[in-house]
């Protein structure tokens, strides 16, 4: 089992080799606990500026533009920001179908994630 917090943005948070995404302090802080069963990752979907382009669909296919990064904050510091803190997502970390085997397999064998 596998709990997620998923978040959408439409602004500009990907730079270079990263995706940086303010989140609330409460988020985070829930996010960073560690040994939590079962543990929960954070997803940023990022998606266009213009809603009427965030999907495309027809009979044959489904496709969303653009894609989602996931990122475990399981033992990240504390903070003393009061309102939000800007966390960095390596943009290798894209959430495809692939990475969500790997993730439940490391579940699995209890390895962090």
């Amino acid at each position: 089992m596998l709990y997620t917090q998923v978040k959408c943005t439409s602004r500009e948070v990907i730079n270079n080799d990263l995706v940086r995404f303010p989140l609330s302090v409460k988020n985070y802080n829930e996010l960073r606990r560690v040994n939590r069963y079962p543990p929960i990752i954070l997803i940023v979907v990022v998606v266009p500026k213009k809603v009427e382009e965030w999907l495309q669909q027809s009979e044959v296919s489904l496709c969303l533009q653009h894609c989602g990064y996931w990122l475990s904050l399981a033992g990240a510091v504390a903070t003393e920001n009061q309102d939000n803190i800007t966390v960095s997502i390596p943009r290798k970390n894209m959430f495809t179908a692939e990475a969500l085997e790997i993730i439940m397999q490391k579940i699995l064998q209890g390895e962090g994630l």
